[in-house]
């Protein structure tokens, strides 16, 4: 038992009662943190179910996206295609019914930009073209010119350097993906965000993959076409475009030493990027697709 004084009164409380009082307030404060707690996972899981809700339809609206860019292209005729110099990007709202966010394509010919992969013929020699322009490409962005021996012996089957140890933890197959630039030794960051708006691995032509479309190539790229192709020269065939056909190319660019047999004046690769975004939230999907008449390939594909 004990005895409290409270305004001059005394207060009697048995020890039970004390033990009455402590139980209830533990029980009172167990149920209130539970009662937090279910709320709280309540909130978690609605927020979660709207965000899934959310990815979902912006996942939709981005497929959309990349469908809408595929069916433009395939029904935009030939002569229109060298619009996509410098890629096109199209914003698009009110995509569809209870979609109040915004879609942004961006369409990017990948057949201007030099194909990695060309550099190495299916017979596994060196495509002696391609070595050579990919080295003035190198030496266009000021990189080491001894890349190109890199790149190389990362692709052919061979296990004989052609530069020091360049054969060092060699994939000897085609590459799968720029990206894998950053494992070839002798590639770091730097060299690599100089490359990745130049270079890709996608080809026009199996038979032929080092074509590069002239009409959508970058003044980099049309200066590492051949040797005696200055900025002026790169310049004036820039001008000239759109060509309708490669004769016409070998008019301008008479006596510079072009190739007509790696160019060609359209393209076939697209990368296509649509990104849809609302409530601040955002999808993104990143593809290339091969479109030839009126079919298409999906060739790259990821979703973020």
């Amino acid at each position: 038992m004990k005895v409290f004084k409270k305004n001059n009164k005394f207060i009697i409380f048995s020890s039970q009662e004390g033990l009455v009082l402590i139980l209830t307030l533990m029980l009172l404060t167990i149920l209130t943190a539970m009662t937090i707690e279910f709320s709280y996972g309540v909130y978690i899981a609605t927020v979660s179910l709207n965000n899934w809700q959310e990815a979902q339809k912006l996942s939709l609206a981005s497929k959309s996206g990349i469908s809408l860019a595929i069916r433009t292209i395939s029904n935009m005729p030939p002569s229109e295609l060298y619009k996509f110099t410098n890629g096109i990007t199209v914003p698009i709202s009110e995509f569809f019914e209870d979609f109040r966010g915004n879609v942004t394509i961006t369409i990017i010919d990948e057949n201007s930009k030099f194909n990695l992969n060309s550099i190495i013929n299916e017979n596994q020699t060196l495509n002696k073209e391609a070595y050579n322009l990919y080295r003035r490409l190198l030496k266009n962005l000021e990189l080491n010119e001894a890349l190109a021996d890199y790149l190389a012996d990362w692709i052919d089957k061979d296990r004989e350097p052609r530069y020091k140890d360049s054969e060092e933890n060699a994939k000897n197959s085609y590459m799968d993906s720029v990206e894998e630039l950053l494992h070839i030794k002798g590639y770091n960051q730097e060299a690599f965000m100089k490359l990745i708006p130049y270079v890709t691995i996608y080809e026009i032509d199996r038979g032929n993959p080092q074509l590069i479309n002239i009409n959508t190539a970058s003044e980099l790229i049309i200066m590492s076409l051949a040797e005696g192709i200055t900025k002026e020269l790169a310049q004036k065939i820039m001008l000239a475009r759109p060509f309708d056909s490669v004769s016409t190319v070998e008019k301008v660019a008479q006596g510079i030493g072009l190739n007509p047999t790696k160019i060609v004046v359209a393209p076939v690769n697209f990368r296509i990027t649509s990104i849809a975004e609302e409530n601040k939230i955002k999808r993104v999907i990143e593809s290339v697709v091969q479109i030839k008449k009126s079919s298409h390939t999906i060739r790259y594909w990821k979703e973020t």
